[in-house]
């Protein structure tokens, strides 16, 4: 394999220089039932991600907001839906 590093200490510092990410956050879970261990919810801010990604200049190209149509020909005979926005009710 073709990696870009060839230690672990170089794998290190690559990630480092990576933008940082919206923390985890824990929450203790309350059960109607007994149970042997507490249950804990992981999770992240949805707020907090969105900005993330939304700042992240690799994403920003490949990011959009606007409806689209996407046929599967030039004669736009069949049309093609893959994601939320591609749809009618975008």
């Amino acid at each position: 394999m073709k990696l870009s590093f060839r230690t672990a200490k170089a794998l290190r510092s690559r990630s480092e220089i990576l933008p940082p990410v919206p923390e985890w956050k824990r929450k203790p879970w309350p059960t109607k039932y007994p149970v042997k261990q507490s249950v804990t919810l992981l999770y992240r801010d949805s707020l907090d991600c969105l900005q993330s990604l939304l700042a992240n200049p690799l994403s920003a190209t490949s990011t959009h907001f606007t409806p689209f149509k996407l046929y599967r020909s030039a004669q736009k005979l069949v049309r093609v839906y893959t994601e939320w926005l591609s749809g009618n009710a975008a």
